[in-house]
């Protein structure tokens, strides 16, 4: 379990809805959704966001939080445009990319597995070698189909 530590000696759950990262991320979406097609569930977020007291709160002068308005947070945040949510998404591959290649380079989406997910490690991208017998029993008749990983074909005279 990951917890923080407020100033205040509040105790945060990661993976809790006092997160303040999830708070950020609620936001970004929001404000997402208001930008294009979808303003009826931005709407509806918002309302559920002010209702479950999800928006990040406010701190005075004198390191006091106080609740605020959607709209607050909005002013607050002048600085960050509406597609700002699909702006970090579209930069996180190519930073990605350079610590860790995908396996069909070129190919972007946030929707990959393995080698191609932006949650990709190094683990995930070990090569794996193959022998003769397990990839023949792999493709069950069917013409083979190399994985992405695989370091040398295999020999399927041995």
């Amino acid at each position: 379990m990951f917890l923080t530590i407020t100033p205040e000696g509040k105790v945060l759950n990661r993976k809790g809805p006092d997160y303040p990262h999830r708070k950020e991320l609620y936001y970004l979406i929001a404000r997402f959704l208001q930008s294009g097609p979808c303003n009826k569930s931005a709407q509806v977020l918002v309302q559920e966001l002010e209702e479950h007291q999800l928006i990040p709160r406010r701190l005075d002068w004198e390191g006091r939080e106080h609740r605020r308005s959607f709209e607050d947070l909005v002013a607050a945040n002048a600085h960050i445009p509406p597609d700002y949510l699909l702006k970090i998404c579209e930069r996180i591959g190519p930073l990605l990319d350079k610590e860790i290649p995908q396996s069909v380079p070129g190919v972007q989406t946030l929707l990959g597995v393995g080698r191609q997910s932006l949650l990709r490690d190094a683990k995930d991208c070990k090569s794996t070698l193959w022998n003769g017998s397990a990839f023949a029993a792999l493709h069950r008749g069917r013409p083979p189909e190399l994985p992405v990983n695989y370091v040398k074909p295999p020999n399927v005279g041995e």
